[in-house]
């Protein structure tokens, strides 16, 4: 076996034994960031769809805190989007048992909304006059998927509900 023949064997043991050790060495010293995973996911979709993102342009009581300064902040309740197309408000009340209602408002004619997980989980709602309603939906990362009559699919940034 020459030195050129050894790149085309087949991996043994101390060749996976190496690229485990080697993968051990990159985690713990440049590890990838949290959640690079889900933005890779997400950059990909709305290059496969061609689609325009929306801005988060509103975060109404977005980390309020109590009157005493220990108090924890609250979590953001309602958010609004926007494109050129579309405005989305959105506001998520948690129903406590590990689901959210999530109510939304749009200002484009659309039959429904679709509600999309960086996993490929997705629910769809009907929108009647602009308004749409997710009753119960488990919490976690989601965005929103709309597709406006004659203009681009618009997605939202991923948002926790």
């Amino acid at each position: 076996m020459t030195d050129d023949d050894r790149g085309l064997a087949p991996l043994d043991g101390s060749d996976v034994a190496l690229l485990h050790e080697l993968r051990e060495t990159f985690d713990r010293l440049d590890p990838a960031p949290a959640g690079l995973t889900d933005r890779i996911a997400f950059a990909l979709t709305v290059h496969a769809l061609q689609a325009e993102v929306a801005e988060l342009t509103r975060r109404p009581m977005a980390l309020t805190r109590g009157e005493e300064a220990h108090d924890e902040p609250d979590q953001a309740m309602t958010v609004t989007f926007s494109t050129e197309s579309v405005s989305i408000m959105v506001t998520v009340s948690p129903l406590g048992d590990g689901t959210a209602r999530v109510d939304g408002w749009l200002t484009c004619e659309v039959p429904e909304v679709e509600l999309a997980r960086p996993d490929g989980r997705g629910e769809r709602a009907e929108v009647q006059e602009g308004r749409f309603v997710f009753a119960a939906v488990s919490t976690g990362p989601a965005y929103l998927v709309v597709h406006p009559v004659g203009h681009r699919t618009v997605l939202t940034p991923t948002f926790t509900i």
